[in-house]
């Protein structure tokens, strides 16, 4: 699915069902405001190109809690949407015809990781993540849990608990992930980020 995160000026082909994620940032001073912000002016300026149509034209809805909606279709096909927001740093994806949900994590030690863990990713993350040096299991964290958010959002459900159930109905989705550092970031941060993808699903 998706190998890399788009800047905000690339404009690669929309195709059926193949996800597309662009990845945006504020000033750092402004923080999640800002990436807010700058995420909602990125989703519609993308819109606005693939649709041909003035953005203030395309009905395009934010609400809290709720991914974006819009009521106009690309070629027939609806455009699932999804953005994620992470410090000042945010992704924007888009999808005609099957349902995405996305995700940005900061990689960051986590002194209470293994509570997190049992108590959101499972057992079976729990010990592969216990396997690991401080710095790799950072990394994995981070990966683990943008995939679960993503998922999450992918399948319209709220964060949960974990169980097998939950489990089951996560892996529904297929999954992209990946880490990325970017010089423009003031501080080194890497970040993981995540797509789940629902292919044939109503969104």
């Amino acid at each position: 699915m998706v190998r890399r995160l788009l800047r905000p000026d690339e404009r690669p082909a929309l195709a059926p069902v193949q996800p597309l994620v662009w990845r945006c940032q504020a000033g750092q001073e402004n923080g999640r405001a800002g990436a807010r912000q700058q995420a909602r002016l990125l989703l519609s300026g993308l819109l606005s190109h693939y649709l041909g149509a003035p953005a203030d034209e395309l009905g395009l809805v934010f609400e809290a809690g709720q991914p974006p909606r819009l009521a106009a279709d690309w070629q027939g096909l609806p455009l699932s949407l999804s953005i994620s927001y992470c410090g000042a740093q945010a992704i924007v994806g888009i999808c005609p015809g099957a349902c995405i949900g996305i995700d940005l994590a900061a990689v960051t030690p986590l002194p209470d990781w293994d509570g997190v863990a049992r108590l959101y990713l499972g057992p079976q993350a729990t010990a592969r993540l216990a396997r690991l040096e401080a710095g790799a299991r950072a990394r994995q964290f981070a990966q683990d849990w943008a995939g679960m958010e993503a998922a999450s959002k992918c399948l319209g459900s709220g964060l949960e608990e974990w169980s097998p159930a939950r489990q089951q109905h996560l892996q529904a989705c297929q999954l992209s992930a990946g880490l990325a550092g970017w010089p423009d970031v003031p501080d080194g941060t890497q970040f993981a980020w995540a797509l789940a993808r629902r292919p044939g699903a109503d969104c």
